[in-house]
């Protein structure tokens, strides 16, 4: 019997313990519920005094580029390209064009489709290319390759096929950036990297402003969560890690002919006829060649530490006094085209009222020295 009523007392003290877990996991379970709900309402807070702040403090790089974007998503809408020089900006050959006519390297060009299912490697001569639609971003739709004893595969490995035909996935995936597609020349890293460090210089009409380098991974994949970063300043030196988000590898080393890549960025700068324009190059044992141009990084979202932040706006505005000053003193409205030969790729327009299409755009040609040159 005593033992029965020890077994008994036993049992109600494990169901009492299972009460009183069961209770505490309940109570774990609201307080860590609280804790979180908390930290997104600091969160919350954080972010709009951050932007009252910026909406105080003039001028904000971030609060410009948001503004910037909003701007150039009312230049698309109203239609019309031509008129717009932001709204011409995302066009890849046209702005390998504007480069060749200023003297700048833009990668050589070794077959050009107008549509993604006549894309084909068949007539390529070279063993290794890069193949992208003339529209889209953040590596979207771009593909570099490698000839195979059997076809070609991607740098990554990531895709191998046989013979010269695109498998209709790579063409599903061109189809997310915009004709004509075009297979352009593989640049050679200097540092031996599988693909040469993207250099983007951030510019306020022919003054740069930061250059960020971004490093792909050791095996050549395309995927930005892999990439490496670093920031430096128009004369090279470091700026450190002034943006969250991203992985940052200060042993990047500055290109060689970082002067002449800072040059070049200025002279396109300039030639845009934009307040800001950010001109990605690549650092080649060459010299450098214009990647591309790009008029809203990051869909104009952006974020800097505040002194970083209160610099870069500070430059922004002092670059649209700059192209004001331009405009009054006789310099002709939007891009502007210079005096060196150059390729056009684009087809002739069927429709000349398309203006959509680069080829009905009027390209405003002038002397490098007439205007962009000097940022004075």
């Amino acid at each position: 019997m005593d033992r029965e009523r020890d077994l008994d007392a036993a049992a109600e003290q494990l169901r009492g313990a299972e009460a009183s877990a069961v209770e505490s996991s309940n109570a774990l379970a609201t307080v860590t519920g609280e804790r979180d709900d908390l930290a997104r309402d600091v969160e919350r807070l954080a972010a709009l005094a951050r932007q009252e702040r910026l909406r105080r403090r003039a001028p904000s790089f971030e609060a410009l580029l948001a503004a910037y974007a909003a701007q150039h998503s009312a230049a698309v809408k109203a239609g019309d390209r031509s008129l717009s020089p932001m709204a011409q900006v995302p066009y890849k050959l046209r702005n390998y064009s504007l480069a060749q006519s200023h003297g700048v390297r833009s990668p050589k060009i070794h077959g050009v489709w107008t549509s993604r299912k006549d894309v084909t490697l068949r007539d390529i001569s070279v063993d290794r290319v890069v193949l992208k639609g003339d529209g889209g971003h953040s590596a979207q739709g771009v593909f570099p390759l490698e000839r195979t004893a059997r076809g070609w595969r991607s740098t990554d490995g990531s895709i191998d096929f046989a013979g010269d035909e695109v498998p209709e996935a790579m063409r599903t995936a061109l189809g997310k950036a915009r004709a004509p597609f075009f297979a352009e020349e593989f640049l050679e890293s200097p540092s031996g990297w599988a693909i040469p460090e993207d250099v983007k210089l951030y510019c306020a009409y022919g003054q740069v402003m930061q250059v960020y380098i971004m490093r792909s991974s050791s095996d050549g994949s395309m995927e930005r969560q892999r990439f490496s970063s670093r920031f430096l300043d128009s004369r090279g030196e470091p700026l450190g890690e002034i943006r969250n988000g991203l992985a940052y590898d200060e042993s990047i080393d500055v290109p060689a002919n970082f002067p002449q890549l800072v040059e070049a960025a200025q002279h396109l700068s300039l030639a845009s006829g934009l307040p800001f324009v950010r001109v990605d190059m690549y650092a080649t044992a060459a010299g450098p060649v214009l990647g591309e141009l790009t008029s809203v990084p990051s869909g104009g979202k952006q974020s800097y530490v505040e002194s970083h932040d209160k610099a870069m706006g500070l430059s922004w505005v002092h670059g649209a006094a700059r192209l004001e000053r331009h405009l009054m003193e006789g310099r002709p409205v939007g891009t502007l085209f210079g005096d060196q030969e150059y390729s056009w790729w684009y087809p002739a327009a069927k429709d000349p009222s398309n203006m959509h299409n680069p080829s009905n755009w009027l390209r405003n040609h002038t002397r490098c020295q007439d205007w962009c040159q000097s940022a004075s």
